[in-house]
C-alpha cells in the first residue's frame, strides 16, 4: 500500500458510509397509498374490490369490472411521519461533541397519483396510472449525535403503468401492465474530518515523518473540524404486473395480482465539503490529500446496483348481506432480494460493501364497507406487516419497524357521474432498537438506543365518470 493511500485509509470508510447508508433506505420503502377508496379499509381486498379506476395498481384484471371510461383525478395522500430517537448511551465520533438526540425526523410528505381506464370492447378495456410506489424523506437536526451517519434522506419514484385487461368469461378476467419507473435520490451527512486527520497524522507518524511527541498537540488542535457529503443519482427502469379475477359466485370474489421486480444502475455523483478553516499545515495536507482527485474523499461519479423487490397479493371480497362486504388480504414482498449494497466508483474502485440481510415479508390485512344508502359508503379495516431490515442492519436512514394498520373511510356519490372518497389510517409501529456505527465508531459515532415511529395518512379522492 502507498504512503498517501494509507494516509487515507480511514477517509475511505467515511466516503463509503456517505453512499451505502441512504442507499439502502432507497429500496426499503414502499408506498401502498394508491388509492383513497382502499385506504378507508387498511388496504385490504386490494386485488379483488375493483370499484374504481385505482384498480390498475392493484390489479389490472379489475379495469374488466368497471362501466364506461373513469377517471381517478384529484388524488393525494398526506403522510405524516413522526420519528425520533431516543438516546442510551451513545457514543460520540472521534474528535466531536456527542449532540443532540436529533428531533423529529419526519413530517408532512404527499404521494400524488391519477389512474384512467377505458373499455375497447365488450371483454377489452385499457388502463393508465401514473403513481410513486416507493418513497422517503427524514430529515434530522443540524449537529446531532448521528449526523455522520444521516442528515437528509430523500427518496422519490414515479411509475407510468399502461395496462389491458380480458374478461374471458363472465365469471374470470385476466389483466397485465407494464411499469416505466424513475428514481431519483438525494442524501447528504456529517463528515468528520478530524478523524481523517488524527488517521493521518498516525500514519505521519508510523513513516517516521513526524515526531510521536507532536502527534497529540496536532491532533487536539484539529478536533471539532466538521464537513458535509451530499450524494445525488437517478435511473429508470422496467418491469411488469399481472392480475387475475375471478367470482367464485355473486357473493365472492377473489383476487391475485404480482408485481415483478424492477432493477436500477443508480448513477450519480457524491461531493463533499470540508471544513473551511484547518488550524495546521499538517492537518491540512492531510484534508488536501484525501480530497485529491481520485481519492476517496473527492468528488466523482458512482453507481449502485439495486433491486425493488417483486410482490403478491391475495385478496377476498365477500357479500355477507346486501349492504355489508368482507374484505380480505394476504400480501407478499420479496425483500430478501437485498442482501448487500456495493457502490462503485467509474473507475471501477469498489467503495464499500454494506451487508443488509434483508428478508421477505409478509402482510395481512382485514376490511368492511357497509352501504349506507345510495350515496354513502362507510369502510373500516385493520392490518399488520412486519418490517424486512433486521435489528443488526437498521440505520438512521430508515430506522423501519412493526406495524399495525388502523383506518376508517367514506364514499359518497352525489351523482352517476361523480364519487369522492376520503380515507384515515393511523400505523401504530413497535420501537425498535437502533446500534449503529456506520462501519466506524471513530468516524461516524456508535448511536445506542432506540427508535420509535408512527404515521398518520389523509387521503382523498375523486373520481369522475363519463357517459
Amino acid at each position: 500500500m502507498s504512503h498517501r493511500n494509507r494516509r487515507v485509509s480511514l477517509a475511505a470508510l467515511l466516503a463509503a458510509t456517505a453512499i451505502s447508508s441512504g442507499t439502502a433506505g432507497a429500496s426499503g420503502f414502499a408506498l401502498l397509498e394508491q388509492s383513497a377508496s382502499r385506504l378507508g379499509t387498511a388496504f385490504a381486498g386490494t386485488a379483488a374490490a375493483a370499484n374504481d379506476a385505482t384498480t390498475v395498481f392493484f390489479n389490472p384484471a379489475g379495469i374488466t369490472q368497471l362501466e364506461g371510461r373513469q377517471l381517478a383525478a384529484g388524488l393525494a395522500s398526506g403522510i405524516e411521519i413522526t420519528s425520533e430517537f431516543r438516546n442510551a448511551g451513545s457514543t460520540a465520533a472521534f474528535g466531536q461533541p456527542s449532540g443532540g438526540p436529533g428531533g423529529d425526523a419526519g413530517g408532512w410528505n404527499f404521494v400524488p397519483g391519477a389512474y384512467f381506464t377505458a373499455p375497447l370492447t365488450d371483454d377489452l378495456a385499457i388502463g393508465l396510472g401514473i403513481n410513486a410506489p416507493f418513497g422517503l424523506k427524514l430529515v434530522y437536526d443540524d449537529g446531532w449525535v448521528g449526523r455522520f451517519q444521516a442528515l437528509h434522506s430523500e427518496i422519490e419514484t414515479i411509475n407510468f403503468n399502461p395496462s389491458l385487461a380480458w374478461q374471458v368469461n363472465d365469471r374470470f378476467s385476466i389483466g397485465a401492465g407494464v411499469s416505466y419507473q424513475h428514481l431519483q435520490a438525494e442524501l447528504t451527512n456529517a463528515v468528520n474530518y478530524s478523524a481523517v486527520v488524527a488517521q493521518g497524522v498516525q500514519q505521519l507518524v508510523a513513516l517516521g515523518q513526524l515526531p510521536a511527541a507532536a502527534a497529540p498537540g496536532v491532533i487536539a488542535a484539529n478536533a471539532g473540524l466538521e464537513g458535509a457529503a451530499r450524494v445525488r443519482g437517478d435511473d429508470t427502469g422496467w418491469g411488469f404486473n399481472v392480475g387475475f379475477l375471478f367470482d367464485v359466485s355473486n357473493a365472492t370474489r377473489i383476487g391475485l395480482a404480482y408485481r415483478s421486480a424492477i432493477e436500477y444502475d443508480v448513477s450519480g455523483t457524491i461531493n463533499f465539503t470540508a471544513p473551511a478553516a484547518i488550524p495546521s499545515a499538517i492537518g491540512a495536507g492531510i484534508v488536501a490529500a484525501a480530497s485529491a482527485t481520485g481519492a476517496p474523499l473527492s468528488a466523482g461519479a458512482v453507481s449502485v446496483d439495486l433491486k425493488v423487490p417483486d410482490s403478491a397479493i391475495l385478496s377476498l371480497r365477500q357479500s355477507v348481506g346486501p349492504k355489508l362486504a368482507l374484505l380480505a388480504d394476504v400480501a407478499w414482498t420479496g425483500w430478501s432480494s437485498v442482501q448487500e449494497l456495493r457502490v462503485v466508483r467509474d473507475s471501477g474502485v469498489t467503495v464499500s460493501v454494506t451487508p443488509e440481510r434483508w428478508r421477505d415479508v409478509m402482510r395481512y390485512a382485514i376490511g368492511l364497507t357497509y352501504e349506507l344508502d345510495d350515496e354513502l359508503t362507510l369502510r373500516t379495516g385493520l392490518a399488520y406487516d412486519n418490517t424486512p431490515v433486521p435489528d443488526a442492519t437498521r440505520t438512521p436512514r430508515l430506522p423501519d419497524a412493526d406495524r399495525t394498520w388502523a383506518a376508517i373511510g367514506a364514499g359518497w356519490q352525489p351523482s352517476q357521474s361523480l364519487a369522492i372518497d376520503v380515507g384515515y389510517v393511523h400505523l401504530f409501529s413497535k420501537t425498535v432498537p437502533l446500534n449503529q456505527n456506520g462501519g466506524s465508531t471513530a468516524a461516524s459515532a456508535l448511536l445506542v438506543g432506540e427508535q420509535h415511529s408512527d404515521i398518520d395518512i389523509l387521503s382523498a379522492q375523486l373520481t369522475y365518470r363519463f357517459k
